[in-house]
């Protein structure tokens, strides 16, 4: 008892901070407890060759992968490539390398998606390696490819445990604060 009344100032801080986050979260977890969809396109970006040296090949496939992701920061790709597609309002398209010429190609949405929207991303996405192709001549792919369609979901529980050690994170950080500048040490 001696002890709670000792850190009287300290425990309030810390259940009111909680409290608040709790109510905070409590207001706005619609938002973060509706669920998004993802469609994963994983591909290989490859060379046509004859007889080319493989390992040259292969190095240029890589980092054409990475040209083919800054296309997709290019400000008119995805307003371009929702014209083509039709992709639900709110939805984005990111993509990173996996490893050496696998690309993931990941397409967000509100709404769940079709395979054949990713396929029509795809298909986007070929049609601008081969405009790229037919003027460097040269000839790039997109292939061994899949595709993957997921939902989702964050629970509420989750939501609320995340905020409950944020706002004692909070709690204790202006805790510290506060004593430190109340010291002066």
């Amino acid at each position: 008892m001696k002890l709670i009344k000792r850190y009287k100032t300290e425990i309030t801080v810390i259940l009111g901070m909680a409290l608040i986050g709790q109510l905070i979260f409590a207001l706005v977890s619609h938002s973060f407890t509706t669920p998004r969809y993802e469609g994963r396109i994983f591909a290989t970006t490859g060379v046509r060759h004859k007889q080319e040296d493989l390992h040259t090949l292969n190095e240029a496939a890589h980092y054409f992968g990475q040209t083919i992701i800054g296309w997709l920061k290019f400000p008119h790709f995805f307003s371009d490539l929702q014209k083509v597609v039709s992709l639900p309002d709110g939805s984005s398209l990111s993509a990173h390398i996996q490893e050496r010429q696998n690309i993931i190609f990941t397409v967000e949405s509100p709404i769940a998606l079709k395979q054949a929207a990713l396929v029509g991303v795809k298909d986007y996405i070929q049609g601008k390696l081969n405009e790229y192709n037919s003027v460097n001549q040269t000839e790039f792919v997109l292939t061994n490819l899949d595709y993957e369609l997921v939902e989702i979901k964050r629970s509420y529980q989750f939501g609320a445990v995340t905020t409950l050690i944020a706002s004692t994170a909070l709690a204790m950080a202006f805790l510290f604060l506060r004593k430190e500048l109340l010291t002066g040490k």
